[in-house]
């Protein structure tokens, strides 16, 4: 995943980075629930831009059925 949910002790915040950046700082948030949700939409709103993730949404499609797992 691109992005990534920390504790910061001193601060008593949980911080959301982006790691493919340096991990750059993209939110800062009081409750973990509230980190990990933005980190979700975030590596969400990435997928669509993602090439890798496009490839991958494309072979899903032409594959048979009974080849895919899960």
């Amino acid at each position: 995943m691109r992005y990534s949910v920390r504790y910061e002790c001193a601060d008593k915040n949980w911080i959301v980075t982006d790691s493919a950046n340096a991990d750059q700082v993209m939110g800062v948030h009081m409750s973990k629930t509230d980190a990990y949700r933005q980190a979700y939409a975030e590596q969400e709103r990435w997928r669509k831009f993602d090439p890798v993730a496009k490839h991958l949404a494309r072979i899903r499609k032409v594959m048979p059925q009974t080849l895919v797992v899960g």
